[in-house]
């Protein structure tokens, strides 16, 4: 999962970190007005977590000065840094007329380029592709291929996902004389692999009797075991996204948390299986289960005592999103620029969740909850929803804060490539005065050992 150059810039930034600046405004780099012209683009129409392959400039008085080089992302930080500036507009150099044209169609004119506010990436700018993405991300549970045993019977059909649209691989439909049985070469294909939302209880069916069938066989098959713990764990927090008001799937999601914790304590090197998630898509699920498992732990790693702190930090790490099961699927998962209503909306999960868990009649522990209300808090004092400073976040939303942002870096979105861990860190690096700095050295040496294991094992 991780290159062994995490490694080596671990140990670079332990030594560097403090040098690293947030504001890529430090570094300028002043061109004069009357060698080179800029295009004016509002910041709204710049998309977020794409890769702009062109310079951006802010003017300052008669001057422009670089803000950020090319190939990097263009985040939700960064378009707060800007916002918190009070930088409304960006340049493009003239020479990368042609660049910022092919970003995002149409260019009206010469001097301007409006941006039109829905403006999606491709495919998903065609109103009928934009349907089929929607349709197979709510219709299509994405499930682990290492959990379908070469040879077995499945009674349900499992599909080829691609962004756009599922195809039948096998299963009882297939109409033939393998139908419902699991090729061979199942675990060599690449493609992510689904069921229909309506089939998971026969999946689960299929994994409980796997389960079952390991344990009488006393098959010590490490890679399978965790498989099906991160299939089951996946289940239970897809449960409580469904029903986070029962008192029931919060009892479940701490009897989860005890086991997660248990795992990674009994073994560093589970660690990295409990992440090994196989999943293509980003889901709310797959997300809370790896922001989890690295809150725990970075809890580890800094000393933490297992009861309470590390059951409280992971369980308010499990629920940290609980809150986007409040908002609209088609908003949660837009692959594209978010309007300003919409962006709101999803700032609002924050909150919403702890109106949930309140509902819920279910006591949740002090420090779990500030995991969950300040994962989007800011060090500066730039973050939401109650623009907590400094001192003021727990350490228990200082630690959600890094590892939600680094996962969500780090996981594939149909619209955009996963960051690798070392840009990630880069990114970190650069927006350090939003995060507690020591915490983010601990958390890329953290990384680094389990680096070094997965190499070991």
């Amino acid at each position: 999962m991780i290159l062994w150059i995490v490694v080596l810039f671990s140990s670079y930034l332990r030594e560097n970190l403090n040098s690293l600046r947030i504001l890529e405004s430090n570094r300028e780099i002043k061109m004069s007005t009357k060698t080179s012209k800029y295009i004016p683009v509002d910041t709204k129409h710049l998309k977020l977590n794409t890769i702009l392959d062109f310079d951006i400039f802010i003017q300052t008085g008669n001057n422009f000065v670089l803000f950020r080089k090319q190939d990097l992302p263009f985040t939700e930080e960064t378009l707060n840094n800007l916002a918190a500036n009070k930088v409304n507009t960006i340049f493009v150099s003239e020479e990368d007329r042609e660049k910022i044209g092919g970003y995002c169609r149409p260019i009206e004119n010469r001097d301007n380029i409006n941006i039109p506010d829905k403006c999606l990436t491709a495919p998903f700018d065609n109103p009928e592709n934009l349907e089929k993405y929607y349709k197979t991300y709510i219709n299509y549970y994405p499930i682990e291929r290492g959990n379908l045993l070469p040879g077995s019977r499945i009674d349900f059909n499992v599909y080829n996902k691609s962004n756009l649209d599922v195809e039948l691989y096998v299963g009882p439909d297939i109409g033939n004389n393998l139908a419902g049985i699991v090729p061979n070469d199942i675990h060599n294909a690449q493609t992510a692999i689904t069921i229909h939302k309506d089939d998971i209880p026969l999946y689960k069916e299929y994994i409980n009797n796997l389960s079952l069938e390991l344990t009488k066989s006393k098959n010590d098959s490490s890679d399978l075991q965790f498989s099906i713990l991160r299939e089951n764990s996946k289940f239970i927090i897809k449960d409580i996204l469904e029903d986070p008001r029962s008192g029931e799937t919060i009892q479940k999601a701490s009897e989860l948390v005890e086991t997660l914790t248990d795992t990674i304590l009994d073994n560093q090197s589970n660690f990295s299986s409990l992440l090994k998630i196989t999943s293509h898509d980003y889901y709310t699920y797959t997300h809370s289960l790896n922001v989890c498992s690295l809150s725990i732990g970075l809890g580890t790693n800094l000393n933490l005592k297992r009861d309470p702190d590390l059951l409280e930090l992971g369980l308010g790490a499990l629920l940290h999103d609980l809150g986007k099961c409040t908002i609209d699927l088609r908003v949660l998962n837009k692959p594209g620029k978010l309007t300003e209503e919409e962006f709101k909306e999803v700032q609002g999960h924050v909150t919403a969740a702890g109106e949930l868990l309140v509902s819920s009649n279910t006591e949740i522990p002090k420090n779990a909850m500030f995991t969950i209300l300040q994962h989007h808090e800011k060090m500066s004092g730039k973050g939401y929803p109650q623009k907590l400073k400094g001192d003021q976040i727990h350490i228990n939303g200082r630690i959600g804060a890094i590892v939600d942002f680094y996962d969500a870096l780090t996981t594939e979105r149909p619209y955009k490539k996963a960051f690798s861990p070392f840009e990630a860190f880069k990114l970190l690096s650069k927006f350090q005065d939003d995060y507690d700095k020591e915490l983010i050295k601990r958390f890329i040496v953290m990384l680094g050992k389990q680096a070094q294991l997965e190499r070991q094992n």
